[in-house]
């Protein structure tokens, strides 16, 4: 029989353990809930909800993208590469600039004008279609980028940081904006901003009329190709291989994108997609609509270190990847022309690839016969590369079938562009640029 006594000691010791309990189950659900609303206001912060919208422009000024216009890298501010019309041209030469110095970068044309840096620090306009020179400007330093062009001003990043805006006309200085680093990366300007980025990776957001500085974002490597542009999104690389699609309303990054590459060449954005070119040979598309959260990266990270410790059978996918595909195991990929729901990307071992941006299924592959350092350019039923021999390869877009092959006798170092009447290919080692119809 138990005794009172001991009865009520287990009734007491019962209720001690429930009210222990009940106490730990209080401060590890209060914990919980404090680490939760940390993360949740950390997130809120880093998305943007607590900074407010960045400053507006004072205009929504956009680079045109008329049949006639090849204004900025790219020709439009997703950088396609691609231009509204079936081309057509024979390569008959209309005429020749011979800078004595070397050509960086492709031209810009707009509105009846083409801009053009040289290696001798100077800024030249000429008559797109006669080459007459218009006007020169001598800049504070080497240009190594294409300029971009609006209705009324062209816009010049020059390698001592300076962000310059030139009237168009008489090539008269409007404003300069000076950055904290050496500039690499062509300006886009996109709804009224000019954006470019610097060496220490940080891009700057000007006013395209002012040149006020409205906001910046810092990336981690540096910025060496411009950035796309979609509807309030943004999409930028840098040289350590990432890609951050960043907001425009609050200039915050929605989604940062690992290639595990080196990167030097813009992404492309083609609906909810956007496509890179790596320096090892890889397309892939990423859905921007992917959204990361707070410490996702972090753990992300984590798993990797997992799987190569052997503690995860399988490396974990980067977030946002579509489909990857290996074209060229031993050269670098260009940028991408998209068109009708293909893209084409040149490797440096000479050949052009097709490619569905649905799921990256390779529909033809294309051997030009010698090394390519330039770019793809789409137009019409055709897509155009450039090669180191001199040659400017027209090709069927449905069939991977040549068309023409075009004697430039120059070799070929930057992306042909495109306008309806004519076309423009550039060697920078040569200082040639050539107008072709």
């Amino acid at each position: 029989m138990t005794s009172p006594l001991r009865s009520e000691r287990d009734a007491w010791h019962a209720t001690a353990r429930r009210s222990a309990r009940s106490r730990f189950r209080t401060r590890w659900l209060a914990f919980a809930g404090m680490v939760g609303a940390i993360l949740l206001v950390w997130g809120l912060w880093v998305s943007g909800v607590f900074t407010g919208p960045v400053p507006l422009p004072a205009t929504q000024v956009n680079a045109p993208v008329d049949r006639n216009d090849w204004a900025m890298a790219g020709r439009d501010a997703a950088h396609t590469a691609a231009a509204p019309f079936h081309g057509g041209f024979e390569g008959e030469e209309l005429w020749r600039l011979e800078a004595r110095h070397p050509l960086p970068a492709a031209p810009a044309v707009s509105g009846g004008q083409l801009f053009l840096g040289t290696g001798d620090n100077r800024l030249v306009a000429m008559d797109s279609a006669s080459g007459d020179v218009l006007w020169e400007r001598r800049i504070s330093s080497v240009t190594v980028t294409a300029p971009a062009v609006t209705q009324g001003a062209v816009y010049v990043a020059v390698r001592d940081g300076r962000l310059l805006a030139l009237d168009r006309r008489e090539g008269a200085e409007l404003w300069s904006f000076q950055a904290d680093s050496s500039s690499f990366a062509s300006p886009t300007v996109y709804q009224g901003v000019v954006y470019a980025g610097s060496w220490n990776g940080t891009l700057y957001a000007v006013d395209a009329q002012t040149g006020e500085q409205l906001w910046t974002f810092r990336a981690e490597g540096s910025i060496v190709a411009p950035p796309a542009f979609q509807g309030d999104l943004m999409a930028l690389a840098t040289d350590d291989g990432l890609v951050y699609v960043i907001d425009l309303i609050t200039g915050k990054k929605r989604l940062i994108f690992d290639t595990v590459n080196a990167l030097a060449e813009s992404p492309v954005f083609t609906g909810d997609y956007f496509l890179i070119g790596t320096g090892r040979g890889r397309l892939a598309a990423i859905d921007w609509t992917r959204l990361e959260y707070p410490l996702e990266r972090a753990l992300r990270s984590w798993r990797q270190q997992f799987f190569i410790w052997g503690l995860q059978p399988e490396p974990p996918l980067p977030k946002g990847l579509v489909w990857g595909r290996v074209l060229s195991r031993d050269s670098a990929l260009s940028g991408p022309a998209v068109l009708d729901g293909v893209a084409y990307a040149a490797s440096r071992d000479g050949r052009l690839h097709a490619l569905s941006i649905a799921d990256g299924t390779l529909l033809w592959e294309y051997d030009t016969g010698a090394l390519i350092h330039s770019a793809p350019a789409a137009a019409g039923r055709s897509v155009y590369i450039g090669n180191d021999a001199g040659e400017v390869h027209v090709i069927d877009r449905a069939t991977g079938e040549p068309v023409r092959i075009i004697q430039a006798g120059i070799p070929v170092s930057s992306r042909i562009v495109l306008t309806e009447r004519r076309l423009y290919v550039t060697s920078g080692e040569a200082g040639t640029l050539i107008a072709l119809r």
